[in-house]
Order: C-alpha cells, then structure tokens, then sequence
C-alpha cells in the first residue's frame, strides 16, 4: 500500500470541490494508493513529470510517484484549468 501525501496547493483545491467531487477525489485516491502500480492509473504527463489521474472528462488530480519512498504525492485537483496550473 503507497501512503498518501497531499501538497497544500491539493489541499486547498479539494476544499473548494463539491461535496460529490470530493468523494469521487478520495475513491481516486484509495484506487492509486491500493494499487500495485499507481503510474499504470494515470497519464504521464511529460512536459511536468507528473501523472494525471482522470476524473470523469472534466477533472485531474496531478500526482507524482516516488517509489523508492513508497510515497503517492497528491499536487494539484480541479477542472482541466486549475489541475494543470494554468490559473
């Protein structure tokens, strides 16, 4: 099992989500940090080196993968705008 680690720019994006997207948020987040390979559940996303994980075809978490530390970092959630920072 990865443990969980969310930045404060996550942090303070999941807070502004609905209620119903939160819960969608922390499905994803029990599905990457269950799973053998979190990198196989999202997109790499080359030009920040990161994964995205697709929520629905409107919302992402950016999360990156440190695997010798066993460690899932959970950076940025929101629509297409807000996850990639473009706010």
């Amino acid at each position: 099992m990865w443990i969980p680690e969310r930045t404060n720019q996550f942090k303070k994006q999941f807070k502004n989500l609905t209620p119903q997207l939160q819960n969608k948020v922390q499905d994803a987040i029990e599905a990457l940090c269950i799973s053998e390979k979190p990198t196989a559940l999202g997109i790499y996303k080359k030009h920040m080196e990161v994964y995205a994980y697709e929520i629905g075809s409107n919302y992402r978490i950016i999360y990156d993968v440190k695997i010798t530390e066993n460690i899932i970092v959970f950076i940025r959630v929101g629509d297409h705008k807000n996850a990639y920072g473009k706010d």
